[in-house]
């Protein structure tokens, strides 16, 4: 008796699992989003060269996860922009064990970032107090970012780095005699 009312339970669950799934409607992307980012995340090829990062920003109560790869021009769908090189402030803190080549600051400063998409769509987001800032340098950089009485306080040094860093996504040669974006290749996903 106990099996066939376990078997049917089973049978139950099976069938009500299968309709859940056709049920479901298909992920909506709103083509403009416009919110406050959570978390900010990179990782360079270099402190000179960036190459991948995500970040998490939400609008009307939804998360929506924005990945972004460097690329050729030939096959970006974007590109990226902050209003301000100022990232790190002299309150902001590194936070949580990410291992020897990474880390992560918060509070930061504020800023408004901006993903401007070939097809017309834009991602416009800003980072606040509630915000944090991070990426993979390698356990050598960021030893120099460290102060040594206050190891979790960021040296001018890295205020420095970081600043010039996010400027490259503008002007990807920096002090250089081009004037060209990092091309991106941008997917925007529901986490």
């Amino acid at each position: 008796m106990f099996r066939r009312i376990a078997v049917i339970l089973f049978l139950i669950s099976a069938v009500s699992c299968s309709n859940d799934e056709k049920g479901l409607p298909p992920v909506v992307i709103p083509d403009n989003i416009n919110g406050p980012i959570s978390e900010i995340m990179v990782t360079p090829i270099n402190i000179t060269t960036p190459d991948k990062g995500t970040l998490l920003i939400s609008m009307n109560n939804t998360m929506y996860k924005v990945q972004f790869n460097a690329v050729a021009q030939s096959q970006s769908n974007g590109s990226l922009s902050f209003a301000s090189d100022t990232i790190i402030r002299d309150d902001s803190r590194a936070f949580a064990n990410l291992g020897p080549d990474a880390i992560a600051y918060n509070p930061v400063g504020p800023n408004q970032i901006i993903f401007h998409l070939n097809d017309g769509k834009k991602i416009m987001g800003w980072l606040d107090v509630n915000s944090s800032f991070g990426g993979t340098f390698g356990q050598t950089l960021i030893s120099t970012w460290r102060d040594p009485t206050d190891p979790a306080k960021p040296t001018a040094k890295a205020k420095s780095d970081i600043s010039k860093f996010v400027s490259l996504y503008a002007d990807k040669d920096g002090s250089g005699p081009g004037i060209a974006p990092v091309y991106l290749s941008v997917q925007v996903s529901k986490p």
